[in-house]
């Protein structure tokens, strides 16, 4: 019953779909003559502009992926052994293809960053999770055989191939390492980060965020490189016409909405 709940919630979330909703029930209407089809025309219209033009999907990722910076590390406030959990993001065991293009973008972009720290921090330790859908070779395993194809020794790599969610991985990982008192960072999308760190804090582990897979992204001109860290809600609506993305508008809006509701459902 909760998995169909939460089949409809992700189907209307798409701004698509519920475009294509409303848009029959305007001909449905409009076939029994009711008086105030064009209601739904209207709506549908005013939707797609809302959804299908960068501003309200831009300010709805921007609230989600600027809570967190990219991570620079300093060595002296880590502890001897650190772990960096690379979240899983998607793959295909397509043996045609190179290890690391078995990855979706969101995964290649994580294991990027993972493998960024890893190399900044010598003596730490990847840890990679995912399951498979298919019942065929996990989304750790894929990962794991990425990393190994770009020179991460296999001994400096650990899997969880069980977690399907991220509260299920921020269990996984304390089922096999809590014990260990490790320090912990946490690699994920930028976007999915705020709902990532309640989730881990929510099971009693103190992580440290260290966002990728940047959805937002834009070009400093050099009067203003010295403001590059300028996170303020007024900096994104000043300088919104720079913002570049490799999403649609509505791909950003259904990524934003999809977290947010993620947050309140992990709330509840």
């Amino acid at each position: 019953m909760i998995a169909t709940i939460k089949s409809v919630i992700d189907f209307l979330l798409y701004p698509m779909n519920v475009f294509w909703i409303l848009i029959a029930f305007y001909f449905i209407f409009k076939l029994k003559k009711y008086k105030h089809q064009n209601r739904f025309l209207y709506a549908a219209l005013v939707w797609i502009g809302i959804t299908g033009t960068k501003y309200i999907p831009d300010l709805m990722v921007y609230s989600l992926e600027k809570k967190y910076s990219t991570l620079n590390l300093d060595l002296a406030t880590l502890g001897n052994e650190v772990h960096i959990l690379v979240l899983g993001g998607g793959g295909v065991y397509d043996i045609e293809i190179a290890d690391q293009e078995r990855l979706s973008q969101n995964s290649l972009a994580r294991l990027n960053e993972g493998i960024r720290i890893y190399n900044e921090l010598k003596g730490s330790k990847l840890v990679f999770s995912g399951y498979s859908s298919t019942n065929n070779v996990t989304q750790a395993a894929i990962t794991r055989e990425a990393a190994i194809g770009l020179g991460i020794p296999e001994d400096d790599i650990f899997i969880l191939e069980k977690p399907s969610t991220t509260e299920e991985e921020a269990l996984a990982y304390t089922s096999a390492f809590g014990n260990k008192k490790a320090t912990l960072i946490l690699v994920t999308s930028d976007i999915h980060m705020p709902r990532s760190m309640y989730l881990f804090k929510k099971h009693g582990l103190d992580a440290i965020a260290a966002p990728s897979d940047h959805i937002l992204k834009r070009h400093f001109q050099k009067d203003k490189m010295s403001t590059a860290h300028e996170n303020s809600f007024s900096s994104i609506i000043k300088d919104n016409f720079w913002w570049k993305s490799h999403r649609s508008n509505f791909d950003k809006f259904y990524l934003a909405m999809h977290e947010h509701m993620g947050l309140i459902w992990a709330k509840m």
